[in-house]
């Protein structure tokens, strides 16, 4: 699995790389809204729109159904099951897909409200095309779902490679060498590729999801307890993605407003941020969560808690030295994206939105794993409720934090309410959650963050002395490169030996996965 995430996050920076050449980002100036938000716009709507009809219930609430449903009725149930889920997300979905491509305005205006209906024509006309995209998002969900549930990782891990592939030769193959000559043209290949890339996104789990035994058959068994299950459950929780989508057209529309192409520069700073979390804690955070439904389906609250405090602890080991390289290293990572469009004066802007959401980083992770925790013991109703209050002060936030930033740089205060909103979310479901289970071990917990912050703050130090110190190199790409690759080797060597020193326990898994890739390599070796 761990092979397969850093092979799709590897050509998930090349999709974002080739974003940053096609179509760049524009730093000052205002009007209409630029191609790269244009797109990026768009492109975001799909998948909020799948949130709101289906996606939050399928992600959060189906592996726990589903391993209850085939434990207490067999596989051929719990099959028959996420067939009818199929065959309703294809009319569901399809009827809103239909009505997204006739009539694309008011879903634009959701994330766009700042601005006019011609700033706004380019988002417009590419939503057209990527309206289509929510069926098979849904379709995605739903194999992952089923996949994780037999603890099948690799093939939803790597999955994404095939959708990033795709998007990378549209963006360099298609747009960009169309797009002086017949923009009309570019667009539309835009559309149509990076649409073509999400239905590549579904059909590379199929295999896999016909290796363990699932074969796709329409169903409309309406009656299913399971499915009437999921339906009842997952009212709290569409409240809860209802909510989190009025957040992100708000910050989104907040971007927006700031500069005309906020909504890119945010993107392209959004992703070296997800890129340790992807890599490291989406894993994680798979392997765990039907672990956790297992343990809450047969009520092993031992086991539970078990997994939970050594969630908390193992995320913050693997999450606070990440956050201290990303901020010691943001510039020479951003300026990566120094090529075709992409200008000069965009790196500082977007170093600065990386750091302010790199300082929550570790925040965001352990929020994920507590709302997992909660969706384990198929209670979706807290989480919403707490969402709904602290998402009214986010939007406070998004509105208010840019307002003391100065010039440019007020696109910033954006991440930063993020930041300030995952940290709150965490320690009041925290919280709740320890009063409802009991204690889970929590000065243990405290103990681990502390002792991984050490580690971090050895990362961090160093790698920004070897950044200092190699000022020699120069900033061209080649230079930039090699500066990062010591950066991030003596950071990540530092951040090792002071948690050994201080007796991390959970570095034996640091380990165990150094001493399988040296395993394979000295295998391949020798053969």
């Amino acid at each position: 699995m761990s092979v397969g995430t850093i092979l799709s996050r590897l050509t998930g920076f090349a999709r974002q790389w080739s974003m940053a050449v096609a179509l760049g980002v524009t730093v000052a100036g205002s009007g209409a809204i630029p191609d790269a938000s244009a797109f990026a716009i768009a492109n975001n709507i799909p998948n909020m729109i799948y949130e709101l009809v289906a996606g939050g219930v399928l992600s959060s609430m189906f592996i726990p159904i589903f391993i209850e449903r085939m434990r207490a009725d067999g596989e051929a149930a719990a099959h028959k099951t996420t067939n009818t889920l199929f065959s309703l997300m294809l009319v569901v979905l399809g009827i809103v897909a239909i009505l997204g491509t006739l009539f694309p305005e008011p879903f634009v205006w959701t994330q766009t409200f700042t601005k006019s209906a011609a700033e706004r024509e380019v988002a417009v006309y590419l939503f057209r095309f990527f309206a289509v995209q929510i069926i098979f998002y849904a379709f995605v969900a739903l194999s992952t779902g089923v996949l994780n549930s037999y603890r099948k990782f690799f093939a939803p891990a790597i999955a994404p490679l095939f959708n990033n592939v795709v998007v990378i030769v549209v963006l360099l193959g298609f747009y960009m060498p169309l797009h002086e000559s017949n923009r009309q043209l570019a667009i539309i290949a835009l559309g149509v590729g990076t649409t073509l890339g999400v239905v590549a996104l579904f059909v590379a789990q199929v295999p896999a999801l016909l290796r363990v035994g699932f074969k796709f058959r329409w169903s409309m068994d309406l009656a299913d307890p399971s499915l009437r299950k999921m339906v009842r459950k997952g009212g709290w929780l569409i409240v809860y993605v209802i909510v989190n989508l009025i957040g992100i057209s708000f910050r989104n529309a907040f971007a927006t407003s700031a500069m005309p192409d906020g909504a890119a520069a945010l993107q392209y700073a959004w992703m070296w941020y997800q890129l340790p979390f992807g890599v490291l804690a989406v894993s994680y955070l798979s392997a765990v969560f039907p672990e956790l439904s297992h343990a809450a389906d047969h009520k092993d609250w031992p086991a539970f808690k078990e997994y939970l405090s050594s969630g908390l602890r193992s995320l913050s080991l693997l999450m606070l030295p990440s956050a201290a390289l990303l901020l010691a290293l943001g510039t020479p990572l951003v300026s990566l994206y120094r090529f075709g469009n992409f200008p000069g004066d965009a790196i500082p802007l977007v170093t600065a939105a990386l750091t302010g959401w790199t300082v929550g980083l570790f925040f965001f992770a352990a929020y994920m794993l507590v709302l997992r925790a909660f969706y384990a013991l198929q209670d979706t109703r807290t989480p919403a409720l707490t969402n709904i209050v602290l998402t009214i002060v986010q939007v406070g936030l998004y509105w208010a934090l840019p307002q003391l930033m100065a010039g440019q740089y007020a696109l910033v205060g954006i991440p930063l309410a993020d930041t300030i909103f995952f940290g709150l979310h965490l320690a009041t479901l925290l919280v709740i959650l320890n009063r409802r289970i009991g204690g889970f071990g929590f000065a243990g917990v405290l103990d681990g963050w502390a002792r991984s912050l050490a580690g971090a703050t050895a990362a961090g130090l160093v790698a920004w002395g070897v950044l200092a110190a190699t000022t020699g190199l120069g900033t061209g790409v080649g230079g930039n490169v090699l500066r990062l690759v010591l950066g991030t080797v003596t950071g990540l060597g530092a951040a090792y030996g002071v948690l050994r020193l201080v007796g991390m326990k959970e570095i034996a898994y640091i380990d165990g996965l150094v001493g399988r890739v040296l395993g394979r390599l000295s295998g391949r070796t020798s053969s």
